[in-house]
Formats: C-alpha cells, sequence, structure tokens
C-alpha cells in the first residue's frame, strides 16, 4: 500500500498527527500488517512537509513498534508475529508525571537561537549572582504576579527547578532525625529528598480537600515537628485541591504552632485563576516553591523558591553551596518567552490537552476515579477494587504494556482515599493515552487477582 496518506487534521505537532493517523488506520484495519508505506520523499512531497518531518514520524512510529523498516525495501506495517517471535509490546509511560507535548521544544530551540546570536550572549556563560539576574527575577516575579502570587523581584530566588528548591528549603529547617510532617501520601520527590537527608517524614491524614487541619494540629503536638511540607493545589498523587477555607485554617495553624510551611506549587498554571497559596497568608512563615518544568518543559531545570525575608542570606549561601547559580541561559529562555507571551501561549495548549486528556480518563474510567478535579491536571487518582494491590495492577499492567507506579503512603488510608496515581500527560498521543487507560480498566474490571510468588 505505497499510496497511503494521513485522513484528518487532528492537534498537536505535524509529525505526531501522522504517527496517530497510522495507529488509528492500523487499529481500524485500513491497513493490514505488512504493507507497504511511501517512502519518506514522497509522502512528504504529497502532504507538503519537509522530509525532516516526515522522518521524524516514521522514527516516532518505529520507536512504537508500528513499523519496520528494510533497506533496500522499504517501510512496512509490523506484522502481529514475526519469525523469531511476537513482538513485544511497547510499553506507555503512565508513571512519570510529565506535560503532554504542545511543541514547546520547537518554542525553546528557536529561543536558544536568538539567544546564541544575541552579541550578549558571552554574558550569559560566566559566574553570576546566586540569587539570578534581575532581569530574569523581574521576569519570574511578574509572571508570578499574573498567577496570583505576590513576588517582588528580591524575594525571587531562581534554582535548578522545584525539587531543587524543595532541597533548598529543607536543609535550612530540619536537620538528620528531625520530623517533617507531609500529606500521608504524597510526591515521590519529597520521600527521595527525605531519604537522602535523613528527614524523618511522618503522614497526615487526608481527605478529599487535602490534609485534614484537626489532623495537622495533632501530629505537630504528637511528633514534635515544626515544619509541614504540602502541595495544596492539584496534590500530587491525589490531585486534591484544598479549598480556601482550609488554606485559612492551615495558615492559623502553622502561626500558632510556631511552625515552617513549605508550599509546592508546581500546578497553580492550569488554573484560570489559581487558589491563593497558604504562603501568602503567612509569608514571614512560608516558603513559596514552584517549577516551569510542568507549564513549558522539565529539561530546563528554571524553578524559583519565595523565602521569608529573615532567611535571605541563608537562601543565598544555600544556593551557592548547592550549585552556585542556576543556568543563566535556561533562565534567560524562560525569561524570554514570559515577556513574549511564548509561556503564556504554551500554558493555554497545556491546559487545553489536560482537559481533553482528563476528559478521556473521565470517559474511561468513570466510576473508578476517586475525586473529581472541576480544574483538570496532568494526573489522576483511581481506586482500587476490594482485594486488588498497587502492587498486582502495577504487574498486571506491566504485562500490558503500561508502566504505572505505585505510591508508598506514610499512613494507611481508609478505603475512600486508597488507590494508584496515574499519569496522563506522558503518552505522546490521546489515541496513545486512550490503549493505556483501556487496559488499567480491563485489569481493573477483571475478577481475577493476579497471584505473585
Amino acid at each position: 500500500m505505497s499510496d497511503w496518506a494521513p485522513s484528518g487534521t487532528g492537534t498537536g505537532p505535524r509529525y505526531l498527527r501522522i504517527v496517530d493517523a497510522l495507529a488509528a488506520d492500523i487499529a481500524a484495519g485500513r491497513i493490514r500488517p505488512g504493507a507497504r508505506l511511501p517512502p519518506q520523499r514522497d509522502l512528504a512531497e504529497r502532504l507538503d512537509l519537509s522530509v525532516g518531518t516526515v522522518s521524524k514520524a516514521y522514527s516516532e512510529a518505529e520507536r512504537r513498534g508500528l513499523i519496520s523498516g528494510e533497506v533496500g525495501r522499504g517501510t512496512f506495517v509490523t506484522r502481529a508475529r514475526r519469525q523469531n517471535g511476537p513482538v513485544a509490546p511497547v510499553s506507555i509511560n503512565l508513571a512519570l508525571n510529565v506535560p503532554p507535548p504542545t511543541g514547546a521544544e520547537g518554542l525553546i530551540a528557536s529561543t536558544l537561537a536568538d539567544i546564541a546570536a544575541d552579541e550578549d550572549f558571552a554574558s550569559y556563560t560566566g559566574y553570576l549572582p546566586h540569587q539570578g539576574l534581575r532581569s530574569h527575577r523581574t521576569a519570574m516575579a511578574g509572571w508570578l504576579e499574573d498567577q496570583g502570587v505576590e513576588a517582588a523581584a528580591d524575594r525571587v530566588f531562581i534554582t535548578h527547578g522545584a525539587q531543587h528548591a524543595l532541597s533548598v528549603c529543607l536543609a535550612m529547617l530540619a536537620g538528620r532525625g528531625d520530623s517533617v510532617l507531609a500529606e500521608a501520601v504524597t510526591y515521590s520527590g519529597m520521600l527521595a529528598l527525605s531519604a537522602h537527608s535523613g528527614v524523618r517524614l511522618h503522614g497526615v491524614e487526608l481527605d478529599a480537600d487535602g490534609v485534614i487541619p484537626a489532623a495537622l494540629d495533632r501530629a505537630f503536638e504528637t511528633t514534635g515537628a515544626r515544619v509541614f511540607y504540602t502541595m495544596p493545589t492539584l496534590q500530587t498523587p491525589t490531585g486534591a485541591v484544598m479549598p480556601s477555607e482550609r488554606r485559612q485554617e492551615i495558615a492559623q495553624i502553622i502561626v500558632r504552632r510556631q511552625a515552617w510551611l513549605i508550599e509546592d506549587d508546581a500546578y497553580a498554571f492550569l488554573f484560570d485563576k489559581a487558589p491563593q497559596p497558604i504562603s501568602s497568608l503567612i509569608p514571614e512563615r512560608a516558603f513559596y516553591a514552584m517549577s516551569f518544568a510542568k507549564c513549558l518543559a522539565p529539561g530546563l531545570r528554571i524553578g524559583a523558591v519565595l523565602a521569608p525575608d529573615a532567611f535571605r542570606d541563608r537562601t543565598l549561601n544555600a544556593l551557592r553551596a548547592t550549585g552556585w547559580m542556576a543556568p543563566p541561559l535556561m533562565a534567560e529562555v524562560v525569561a524570554r518567552l514570559i515577556l513574549n507571551g511564548g509561556l503564556g501561549r504554551q500554558v493555554a495548549l497545556k491546559r487545553a490537552k489536560a482537559a481533553l486528556r482528563s476528559g478521556i480518563a473521565q470517559r474511561i474510567l468513570r466510576s473508578r476515579l476517586r475525586l473529581r478535579q472541576s480544574t483538570p491536571g496532568f494526573h489522576i487518582w483511581v481506586g482500587l477494587p476490594e482485594g486488588r494491590s498497587v502492587t498486582g495492577l502495577v504487574a498486571e499492567a506491566a504485562m500490558a504494556g503500561v508502566s504505572i507506579a505505585g505510591s508508598a503512603p506514610l499512613l494507611p488510608l481508609d478505603s475512600a482515599m486508597a488507590g494508584v496515581r496515574l499519569c496522563i500527560g506522558g503518552p505522546e498521543s490521546e489515541p496513545e493515552l486512550e490503549r493505556a487507560l483501556c487496559a488499567i480498566r480491563d485489569i481493573l474490571d477483571n475478577a481475577e487477582t493476579l497471584s505473585l510468588v
């Protein structure tokens, strides 16, 4: 079938539209295994695209196991079985919480090219202030202000992503053996950080609205902890969004207990009007961490932390000790995209992708979803049928070609909150996401459980 061409328009980068159309035609039986695809140059001319775009599409299709190239013969739709046995399923990753593809890589590439051509390029390659260039901090402060976060440039400390920000904050507030509070199921990065630093994480009960204030107050009393780490907006792994009344209660408890708050606000950008951060209610006792990973690209490794004024010198020293400075070239990319509107356009695209993918999850998993998110995110929290274990689900999903990761709770969860996180931003296309979620649904609906020996 050398005259095949993709039908439909679709969304996203052109090369992915070709791959998605090919996958759909294979699934519908319009292209049979063994069918020969057009040469890349022929398809590029037919679609009025560059050969590079079609080449990228063919490479991605081969990575997914849809096609294979044979030197001297051409490119063929992969057969169900080959002479050396069955084709291994291509794993779809629902374990890593990454933003869905929206063409950010092209935007970053063009911005880097502009920076490289700038006569001031050399100024970004030397040792620069630990806190970050003022021009970069001013741009980021403006971005935060637009998100509803009060942030003067002098309070912005640029970091190597949010994980670095959390590391800096934790190191200033707690030492080896100290107790730190967090939600009963919490961000895996904080689990890794606590293991590395030697602090003792204690879980606090949570419900569909996030951490329970009375439980937090009791935990401060019983553990002697003086630090609370939380992600009140689209909490990971559950996706809970804390209402404003509860945020005020949490702030009051922090002040009354003379404790410190570390607030991780990775997903505020997904809201048209983001909830007010807890840290803005008590800036003198709170650290606010964010990054540009989820709203732009994780590989930039650029984030920021807002620290209380009393911690200014200690924060500067912590940045110097753990990295000297965040990479100025990447900070310049972020600053330029803030100022020219590129970041805003990426946010709009990612919000649309989150809504589209959340809709797919709602349709396929229906009653399995623990929380109904009014604002779609990049992860969902799925409940397990009685008698099923997270370990069993992870194993069965892997056998079906889907990667998921269980969340180790710090406290036993009641049946209303127990579940597993599925990251819906990772798959490169919506058809790929749909296949993965259908596989999970079928496993959950199957009465038989996997026996692990």
